[in-house]
């Protein structure tokens, strides 16, 4: 585990969703690859499908790599309900 990822929380409570779901969106390929080894492709899919706080750019390209249709996604099936004015 990345302690510099998870500056917010203790080690012993990091789910391994979280792990994962922050590996999506903030590590390199080398600690993806270590999270992907720890927990399973299965798990990582999981997460990549049904986790809310990922960013959008993470999942099209983990999408892109799995061949998943993104819009399965949660994170491209549903609308934010507030968006800033530009």
């Amino acid at each position: 585990m990345r302690k510099e990822l998870f500056w917010d929380m203790e080690a012993g409570n990091v789910s391994s969703d979280t792990e994962i779901e922050r590996a999506i969106n903030f590590g390199g390929f080398a600690y993806i690859k270590e999270v992907q080894k720890k927990y399973g492709i299965k798990k990582f899919k999981h997460v990549l499908k049904n986790n809310r706080n990922l960013s959008k750019k993470a999942v099209n390209y983990w999408c892109l790599q799995f061949n998943i249709n993104r819009n399965e996604t949660h994170t491209y099936k549903f609308k934010k309900i507030w968006t800033p004015f530009r």
